[in-house]
């Protein structure tokens, strides 16, 4: 997993002060007057964009200063965001911060995608699977994710780099990853749901 980044609440919660994941200030979002969205800037201040809010889901559709759609954000049942281009394509995700009211980005599945070194190989779309047709269908198998992706951005942040960590997860995975085999889920290739 790579930690793109987080978002910082305003002092007063009006909007939020982004920043790259060294921690250098690559701009802001300030909430539009019309409407529930953002009008976003870069670091120098200039207007780079906006984003609407979804008529129908809870999220934005973003667009450039041209008012071409580059984006879309949905919420996810991890209290979160995920990301899409403008194709649909997933990007990444940003988690609530347990800290402060801000969040997260990153781009995927925390602990699995930095084990196995991508959000699209046959081990995590096993596991994204079982999240999504398992776990998400009950109320403790809910309670799991979210603490799952609320606390493994800071352990992939703080121990991510290390073969120690690596390696114990590597371990616990790939049982995981056998089991859910041997009872059925596929290794094929995956869109989150």
């Amino acid at each position: 997993m790579a930690n793109k980044g987080y978002s910082v609440p305003d002092l007063f919660g009006n909007g939020y002060t982004h920043y790259d994941e060294k921690g250098n200030k690559i701009g802001r979002s300030e909430p539009n007057i019309f409407d529930d969205g953002f009008t976003d800037y870069d670091a120098k201040g200039n207007k780079v964009g906006t984003s609407v809010p979804n008529l129908f889901t809870d999220g934005y559709t973003h667009y450039d200063d041209n008012g071409h759609k580059v984006a879309s954000t949905q919420k996810n049942l991890m209290t979160g965001y995920s990301h899409y281009d403008q194709n649909g394509k997933k990007l990444g995700e940003s988690t609530p911060n347990l800290l402060d009211d801000g969040y997260t980005h990153s781009d995927g599945c925390y602990i699995a995608t930095c084990v196995y070194g991508s959000y699209d190989c046959p081990q995590v779309w096993t596991l994204r699977r079982f999240r999504d047709d398992t776990l998400k269908r009950t109320a403790p198998g809910r309670a799991f994710v979210r603490c799952y992706y609320a606390l493994s951005p800071t352990l992939v942040r703080e121990f991510g780099e290390t073969a120690v960590f690596r390696a114990l997860w590597r371990s616990a995975l790939d049982r995981l990853v056998r089991r859910l085999h041997k009872n059925g889920v596929a290794d094929t290739r995956y869109e989150d749901r």
